[in-house]
């Protein structure tokens, strides 16, 4: 798929997000978070890579939450220009309040190794019935995921209403294998 292609796809989604009220995503947002939550891959987990949700992802604060009271670390990622997605241990009293991007600052959090992570908690703009994940366009998670440790597991985090007929998937593109929606999960 085309460059213009993807960011034409990228802008459709964006549009269905926007036809969705506050409450909308609020509830679907509670129903993927419930499901989450009873997942093996949640439950076994000690350390969870999160990523601070915008208003149009499905929230992670109430995961975040539960993370710290389960006794999880949380980690979350910052991009470094020369190795991509770096991943940071945050305490509960360093997330911040605002819904715009954020990153973990080097000063109140404390950079950690990727294999560390037990379970992947993954954004995208859309994802596909084969588990094809397109992002936000900068390969980030992709590069990351390749170098993740065997053990650890991945779950992409969507809205129903991004689920696509088809995406290609180019050679870079790491597949997710399972992803939860607001409708439950499903195992690629």
């Amino acid at each position: 798929m085309s460059g213009a292609k993807k960011a034409a796809l990228r802008d459709e989604i964006r549009l269905r997000m926007a036809r969705w009220s506050e409450e909308e995503r609020r509830g679907a947002s509670q129903k993927i978070e419930e499901t989450v939550l009873g997942l093996m891959e949640w439950r076994e987990a000690s350390v969870v890579g999160f990523y601070l949700s915008l208003t149009d992802e499905p929230q992670t604060r109430g995961l975040l939450q539960k993370a710290w009271g389960e006794g999880k670390k949380v980690y979350l990622p910052k991009i470094d220009i020369r190795e991509g997605l770096t991943w940071w241990e945050i305490s509960r009293c360093h997330l911040p309040e605002t819904g715009t991007l954020w990153e973990p600052s080097p000063d109140l959090s404390v950079r950690r190794s990727l294999g560390d992570v037990g379970l992947f908690l993954v954004p995208g703009r859309a994802f596909d019935s084969k588990g094809t994940r397109l992002g936000r366009g900068g390969g980030h998670y992709d590069r990351a995921l390749s170098r993740r440790g065997r053990s650890s597991r991945v779950v992409g985090m969507f809205f129903g209403q991004q689920e696509v007929e088809d995406l290609p998937q180019e050679p870079h593109d790491i597949p997710l294998p399972s992803v939860v929606t607001e409708k439950g999960w499903r195992k690629f």
